[in-house]
């Protein structure tokens, strides 16, 4: 379903078609296309590290791949084969107890070397899995995705964290793996706090090896901190970082749930402080100086960093002066008067952010310098990223079609059903 969003200027719903357009041709041209290689169909996570896939970015690769279609970039065909063939590989693809690798060798398909196995990473490939599945409701394409939910073994996730039951975040493969803890394999971290994971429990909620009650804990067991910054209160990640608030949303519009807590209107707000924080931060950084906002997950002049801004947990939010174009575009869907103040910066001011075939740069920071002595700009693209922008910068235009065909999905039905979760009227 597509319906004209309001409140974006024509110039912005312009540029933001644009990116749109240019993510979805860069997971197209960032997967792997051949029907007989053992890693067919998976998306690479970086387009300056070829080698490797992620299995998230492939999740949104085929959410994007369905937008493609839908807008008629993509050929239905082209894309039904290889979203099937995306599927297949996943499923030979390593896993512990179903819960699959974090990265992937692009071309064998085999797990990248200390690699761990990612629950978030996982249910970001099935969300998307859902989204191709329902959207095309082709009879392999339902079946590859019940294989792989039925798959998942929920009970190796459940632990207790301060009285209540959590999941498990993610498992070494190795004892010198990269998130190895105590020189052992095992599992590491829970799901104990409000973070990007609220899709996972939709999972959970629909699997037969969990009960409605079980679902129903799992769901109200992590922290829910409250902060407030420039007017707007929020239920907040600990980092503040941005990406954790719209990544779920990406795939479905949370709104109320049992508790009374609107999560659509959540990450509104928190996006609106982030651009507040940024304003308000403005004399210690260019970036923000000239209007750019948006602290979040992306490449960083010493590499990968994971920015924030308020409300966080004490003593402050880390930020390097980094921005993530895709923050802005996907914040077009909450806050599009500041959407439009920072989108106009990047076009206007900072056109090498930009690229006619792929769209904006992984991120911006004025605060650095390039080796041609101008402000830093990444030179390479992250796949979730280039996500965020083609998921949440579609339904910012007012394109539901990711939405409606994730809700769509019987195993999605089901976990909406069981926590008792509405849909957010959004944009």
């Amino acid at each position: 379903m597509v319906k004209r969003a309001p409140d974006l200027p024509d110039d912005i719903r312009e540029l933001i078609d644009s990116e749109v357009a240019a993510s979805i041709r860069w997971f197209w041209d960032h997967s792997n296309s051949d029907p007989t290689s053992p890693g067919f169909g998976l998306v690479n996570d970086r387009d300056d590290q070829l080698q490797y896939a992620s299995l998230a970015a492939t999740g949104f690769g085929l959410a994007a791949w369905v937008l493609g279609v839908q807008r008629g970039e993509l050929d239905r065909g082209q894309v039904l084969e290889r979203a099937r063939g995306a599927l297949r590989t996943m499923l030979r693809t390593a896993n512990y107890a179903g819960w699959l690798v974090h990265f992937a060798d692009l071309q064998t398909g085999q797990a990248k070397p200390g690699v761990e196995y990612s629950t978030i990473d996982t249910a970001l490939a099935l969300d998307g899995a859902i989204v191709a599945a329902s959207y095309f409701n082709d009879p392999e394409l339902l079946a590859l995705t019940d294989q792989l939910l039925l798959q998942l073994d929920f009970t190796e996730l459940i632990a207790e964290s301060n009285g209540k039951k959590v999941l498990r975040m993610a498992r070494t493969s190795t004892a010198d793996g990269d998130y190895a803890e105590g020189g052992s394999a095992g599992w590491v971290s829970q799901w104990d706090m409000t973070a990007e994971q609220l899709t996972l429990y939709l999972l959970a909620a629909a699997h037969p090896q969990i009960s409605s009650e079980t679902a129903n804990e799992l769901w109200l067991g992590f922290a829910r901190p409250v902060g407030e910054y420039g007017g707007h209160r929020v239920v907040y990640e600990w980092a503040g970082t941005l990406f954790v608030y719209h990544f779920p949303l990406s795939f479905w519009p949370f709104g109320t749930d049992q508790t009374g807590m609107d999560w659509w209107e959540n990450a509104r707000h928190a996006t609106a402080a982030n651009a507040a924080w940024c304003r308000d931060n403005a004399i210690g950084s260019q970036t923000f100086a000239v209007g750019l906002w948006g602290p979040s997950a992306s490449l960083g002049p010493d590499g990968y960093t994971v920015d924030g801004a308020a409300p966080a947990r004490p003593p402050a939010p880390h930020s390097t002066g980094t921005v993530p174009p895709s923050s802005m575009v996907g914040g077009a869907a909450f806050v599009p008067d500041d959407a439009a103040i920072g989108l106009r910066v990047l076009r206007d001011q900072y056109p090498q952010t930009w690229d006619d075939k792929y769209g904006f740069t992984d991120a911006i920071n004025l605060d650095a310098t390039d080796t041609d002595g101008g402000p830093w700009v990444a030179q390479a693209r992250f796949g979730l990223n280039k996500g965020h922008s083609a998921l949440l910068g579609s339904a910012a235009l007012g394109d539901t079609t990711v939405w409606d065909a994730f809700e769509s999905h019987p195993w999605v039905k089901r976990g909406i059903e069981t926590l008792g979760i509405k849909r957010a009227e959004a944009p």
